[in-house]
Order: C-alpha cells, then sequence, then structure tokens
C-alpha cells in the first residue's frame, strides 16, 4: 500500500486522481500494490484527512461540478498536517509564487523532514531552491520528482539525467510555454494577438492573466530549473535577459512568413567557452531548417545541443490536466518500483 497526500487540490491533482482511479494498469508496479489517497490539503477548496482512506470516486465526481462539500476540514497550517499524516509520498501542487517558491518550498520540506518522498510540477521552487531542497532531500534519503515541471507529461528530466548522460550537453532551448506558441500559431493564420489570446484562454492554456506566460516568466522558471539539471548551476533571475512576445505585431508574423521563418518564444541555457552558464528567454525568428520551425499550436518542444550527439529534440504536449497528472503518476511509479 502507498500512500498519498494532495498539498492543492487544482487541475492538476484532479488529473492525477483520475489517472490513478482509472489507469493503474499504464505502469508496471510491484504485483498488489494498491495507491492510496489519505489526504487532501487545500486552504481555498478545503481539506480531508482519513488514514483509511479517501474515496476519490465520490470527491471527482463532485469536483467536476465544482462541488468540494465533501472537503469537510479546514485546515490552515498545511506545514504541521504534512509532518503528521501518516502518508508515503506527497503530491505538492499549491498555487505557488513563482518568484519566491513558497509556500511550495515550506511544503516540500516539511515533507522531506517527516520522511516523506515529493512528487511535484511546482517550477517556482526548483528556479530558486533547487540545491537547497535536494540538499535536504539527500540527508533524509528520499526523493524528490520533478518530471512535470518543464514539459508537463513529456519526459525531459528523466531524458536529461539518463538517456542523454555523459553526451556533453553544450546547451538546451526550446518553446516551453505553449500559451505563447498557440498564440503566435494563430497569428500566423492571420488572428490578432489579442483574438488569439483570447481563444487560448477559452481552451483553457492561458490563464484570466496571461503575463506569465506572454511576458516570459513561465519559461524563465523552467530555463533555470534546466541550469541546476543540466549544469548543476544556480542562475539568479536578475542576470537572464526576459522579453516577451507580447510586443510582436501581427505585420512582424506576416513579414516573417513571407521569408520562410517563423517568431517563436525561446528559452535557452548554455555553457560558453570559458565554462561559463548563461540563460535567456525572447523571441527569436526560426528557419525552416531548425526542428523548432514546425511546431505549432500549444506543443512544446525542447533541442539539447551535445558533443557527441548533436541536436536531439524532444517533442510533446506542454500542458493539459491529464498530461501533467500523467507526469506525475510516472514519478509515484518509479519511487515505488525503486
Amino acid at each position: 500500500m502507498v500512500k498519498i497526500v494532495y498539498v492543492g487540490f487544482g487541475i492538476v491533482s484532479q488529473g492525477l486522481a483520475k489517472i490513478i482511479l482509472n489507469a493503474n494498469s499504464l505502469l508496471p508496479i510491484p504485483q498488489n500494490t494498491e495507491i492510496q489517497t489519505v489526504g487532501i490539503l487545500d486552504t481555498i477548496k478545503g481539506s480531508k484527512i482519513d488514514e483509511d482512506g479517501i474515496d476519490m470516486q465520490k470527491v471527482l465526481t463532485n469536483a467536476t461540478k465544482g462541488d468540494y462539500s465533501l472537503l469537510t476540514e479546514n485546515i490552515l497550517d498545511i506545514n504541521k498536517a504534512i509532518q503528521e499524516i501518516n502518508a508515503d509520498i506527497i503530491i505538492e501542487a499549491s498555487f505557488t509564487d513563482i518568484k519566491s517558491g513558497e509556500p511550495a518550498i515550506s511544503h516540500i520540506e516539511s515533507a522531506l523532514n517527516s520522511k516523506k518522498h515529493v512528487v511535484t510540477t511546482n517550477k517556482g521552487p526548483f528556479a530558486v531552491a533547487y540545491k537547497q531542497i535536494y540538499s535536504l532531500a539527500k540527508i533524509m534519503k528520499k526523493v524528490v520528482a520533478i518530471e512535470g515541471t518543464v514539459m508537463s507529461g513529456t519526459p525531459v528530466i528523466n531524458v536529461l539525467n539518463s538517456s542523454l548522460l555523459g553526451s556533453g550537453i553544450t546547451g538546451v532551448s526550446g518553446i516551453m510555454n505553449g500559451t505563447s506558441n498557440y498564440i503566435l500559431s494563430k497569428m500566423e493564420l492571420g488572428m490578432s494577438y489579442n483574438d488569439a489570446l483570447s481563444q487560448a484562454q477559452k481552451l483553457g492554456y492561458a490563464e484570466a492573466d496571461p503575463t506569465s506566460d506572454v511576458e516570459g516568466l513561465d519559461t524563465l522558471a523552467k530555463v533555470m530549473i534546466l541550469a541546476n539539471v543540466v549544469f548543476d548551476v544556480q542562475l539568479i533571475q536578475e542576470d537572464i535577459e526576459v522579453k516577451g512576445m507580447s510586443k510582436i505585431t501581427l505585420s512582424d508574423v506576416k513579414e516573417a512568413s513571407s521569408n520562410n521563418r517563423r517568431w517563436k518564444l525561446i528559452g535557452s541555457v548554455w555553457k560558453d567557452n570559458k565554462g561559463i552558464v548563461h540563460g535567456a528567454v525572447c523571441p527569436k525568428l526560426i528557419s525552416m531548417n531548425d526542428s523548432l520551425y514546425g511546431i505549432s499550436d500549444a506543443t512544446n518542444a525542447l533541442k539539447i545541443t551535445s558533443s557527441i550527439l548533436g541536436d536531439t529534440t524532444v517533442i510533446g504536449a506542454g500542458a493539459g490536466k491529464i498530461e501533467t497528472g500523467f507526469a506525475l503518476y510516472n514519478d509515484i511509479i518509479s519511487i515505488v518500483n525503486s
């Protein structure tokens, strides 16, 4: 029996809960292993703790109607609840400030200090406190799994940490934000920026306040995570040039198209000849012979440049309830199997 607790019960957590209910057979897990939810901790929707197991079918059925009345407990001290509950894995999916990494950093540290593994898609903590978190995890001999932080359900972290290990990676660049790419793709079809943004919001790609997506802050956090994962370097936000794509006009897009190029919001992290690591986020004109040229709509792509293999491009979904939930699920199974 593997006992899990959700910290934050929004779209991503609900996606994971649905996968656990309906698709436990997708990935290999030890025979007779059951994933049981013993806690939901959410300061807005409500909380519930039941160490005998919560009926997630009922919770999810109600949640699809916007009804969270089954989450009857009002727990405000989330860190204390994390420490006291009897569980194996904490699913950290709280609403977190991308610049400070809080409250997710505190939640993760509370989990580790009480000897629980952590699975999360939260970007903020690993943009600003990557080494701090992993140092604690090493001391406590627990796993912190973050596959979904960069490209949702598309496996990038595991590829970088295992499949391309030893390839001599010199740089990583790509389309890391589905909202911005969706807007630019629609503008190529003649849609105005505002109309494309409105459509992205209706489809759930963009938030009501799209600043983080279109001004490059979401991509910035991912660049900082990749600097840690690939080069073991903690970049400082102030040292990274960040320019969004909201100033790109329809005429800019049309002019690029007439020259067989496309505008893309690109996040990059690379090591120069002196071994110094740099990061940047800015719109770039991509030519037809570039693997990023054909990436359209909300799809993400990461181009990994190495001395042995040259360019390796990973393409896949960068957002979505089930896709992001799958990243969490995959990490849970990895912990269970190990």
